[in-house]
């Protein structure tokens, strides 16, 4: 890769203005200053560079096929973490001083900025006894490296903690070296070779559909009697909707690939958010979301309504008939609706204009259909991102209706904590663009067990059984995924124990 620019005016002439500035600055602070330099590379497929990470190191990755885009990072040179009620407030001032300490050189021939990744949980608060051990109620990073393909342009961002005993040239012989070292790591003719090399895996002939432990009458009895009790508020007017999961708890032999995993979920579910985020490199939570919380650009949000669900008919004549009969129930159109209604509310404070149609479209997905209604809006001045997101959050596809309320409920009488599933995961940049995503369809990979997680909406007219049904149809996802990727290399799931799993 030339890198001969490296030795150019324009590049020394950066390098010298960022130590003038970080010399000055560390008179009056004491905060860590990084340089960081954006260049264009070779494209490879980002769940081949998730392979080439250790599963000991700090990883995000986040991949959607359809929009041609994808992003992976490795390590954490600095963490932006915070609790309670003001966590969101607080990552977004934290985060802008972390963007202010950071002095960028682009090489590339579009804007680049700087990115952080992480996420929320689902609550203010998060019980780290768990599986969650790992996550915080917030979590961000400032990555070592970070490598997006948007689709034909590929570009990777290096970063480097500032060091005052290096001179101009140590700093140019850093950054090639750095360079030099993402090229024989990454090159994409030793990767190729190196795929040639695996034995071939034909899902069709060795996929092994999990069959999962549906049949246990006590996990079922007990979510209908769950179901019922929500059933019974929503009567009483408490709330008009509740959004109730299922835990589902299942031990592994070994831990498989998270390269793996999102490998074979983005091959199934293109349409979707793929996305593995590995905080310490003991655990990682991983998942392919249909759902977009939030997508900021510097004037407007994008978001959407998907609320109400159905299967996939066996072919397309059943598969129209099914969507036909979704767009006329009552029962989904009324879930649909409360989630529009909601985030309407919630955008309006902060919008000059509001954009959305007036009757859902149908989503399909390989195993199921949903309503769904695109929504944006145009900002208003001065307007903060973070509290727009923080306001968006859980929306009534996966909280409810009234919002307090509805969490209330789900608080008292789910029987696990959530952690981050179906709460908001992404990146966000310097430039106040970003992309945050409602982390549903997922599973957290820990070790020897593999916990997933799924759930609907509740209102008046829901049935126990088609909930269950629904719950037990948007697992299959990820279960199937964690049942490739072990049998690929090879190691198998456990069948034992089942009596035992969590369930509810």
């Amino acid at each position: 890769m030339p890198s001969s620019w490296l030795h150019s005016n324009d590049f020394n002439n950066f390098l010298r203005n960022a130590i003038s500035a970080i010399t000055a600055s560390s008179k009056t602070e004491n905060n860590q200053q990084y340089i960081a330099l954006s260049i264009d590379v070779e494209a490879i497929p980002a769940s081949t560079v998730l392979r080439e990470i250790s599963s000991t190191c700090t990883s995000f990755y986040l991949e959607n096929t359809s929009e041609s885009f994808s992003m992976v990072t490795e390590g954490m040179l600095e963490k932006i973490t915070a609790s309670g009620t003001q966590r969101f407030k607080t990552t977004s001032h934290n985060g802008k001083d972390l963007f202010n300490r950071i002095h960028h050189f682009s090489q590339v021939n579009t804007p680049h900025a700087i990115h952080l990744v992480g996420g929320f949980s689902f609550t203010d608060e998060l019980d780290r006894t768990t599986e969650w051990t790992d996550f915080e109620t917030a979590l961000f990073h400032l990555p070592e490296w970070l490598y997006i393909k948007e689709g034909q342009k590929s570009t990777l961002t290096l970063i480097e903690r500032f060091n005052s005993n290096f001179s101009l040239e140590t700093w140019v012989r850093r950054f090639e070296s750095r360079i030099e070292e993402w090229t024989e790591r990454f090159n994409p003719k030793k990767i190729l070779f190196n795929e040639n090399k695996v034995n071939g895996f034909d899902p069709d002939e060795n996929n092994l559909k999990t069959t999962l432990p549906f049949n246990s009458s006590e996990g079922s009895n007990q979510w209908a009697r769950l179901i019922n009790e929500a059933k019974n508020q929503i009567v009483r007017q408490r709330f008009k909707k509740v959004v109730l999961a299922r835990k589902l708890s299942l031990p592994l032999r070994h831990q498989p690939l998270a390269s793996t995993i999102v490998s074979d979920l983005v091959e199934k579910y293109p349409d979707c958010y793929v996305f593995a985020f590995n905080p310490k490199g003991n655990s990682f939570f991983t998942g392919a979301t249909p759902e977009r919380l939030a997508r900021f650009t510097p004037t407007q949000v994008e978001t959407e309504s998907l609320a109400g669900s159905t299967i996939r008919g066996r072919d397309p004549i059943e598969d129209n008939v099914l969507a036909g009969k979704l767009l006329n129930s009552k029962k989904d159109r009324l879930e649909h609706k409360i989630v529009i209604e909601a985030i309407e509310e919630d955008l309006v404070p902060y919008s000059e204009r509001l954009e959305l149609s007036k009757s859902p479209q149908v989503k399909k997905l390989p195993n199921v259909q949903h309503l769904y209604t695109p929504i944006s809006a145009t900002f208003k001045e001065g307007i903060s991102r973070t509290n727009v997101l923080k306001d968006l959050h859980p929306t009534p596809a996966v909280g409810g209706f009234p919002r307090s309320e509805a969490l209330r409920f789900i608080n008292q009488e789910e029987q696990f904590n959530r952690g981050w599933y179906a709460a908001p995961i992404g990146w966000i940049n310097s430039d106040g663009i970003g992309e945050f995503y409602v982390a549903i369809r997922s599973g957290l990979i820990q070790k020897n067990t593999a916990h997933f997680y799924a759930g609907c909406g509740i209102v008046e007219d829901s049935d126990p059984e088609n909930e269950w049904l629904e719950t037990e149809l948007k697992l299959q996802p990820m279960m199937n995924a964690v049942s490739n990727a072990i049998q690929q290399h090879p190691e198998v799931l456990e069948a034992q124990n089942y009596e035992r799993d969590t369930v509810i």
